[in-house]
């Protein structure tokens, strides 16, 4: 995690989650800045479905589960 600098200010708010900024390394070792989600606010899709990821895992499997498959069938 050396390469990820977060930082809380600004906030800003897309539809259905809050960004904020975060200072990373590229591949090529160059810094760059980007936004990331730090909250959920409403459901997001993939495909046109409802699919709500978790917000925060310790693998990208786990982080790519819908949390809402279970509620839907």
């Amino acid at each position: 995690m050396k390469l990820l600098i977060f930082d809380n200010e600004p906030i800003i708010y897309t539809t259905g989650a809050f960004l904020k900024p975060m200072k990373v390394t590229d591949s090529e070792g160059k810094e760059i800045w980007v936004w990331y989600v730090s909250e959920f606010n409403e459901d997001s899709f993939k495909e046109g479905e409802i699919y709500n990821p978790k917000e925060f895992a310790k693998s990208k499997a786990e982080l790519l589960k819908d949390t809402t498959a279970n509620l839907t069938k």
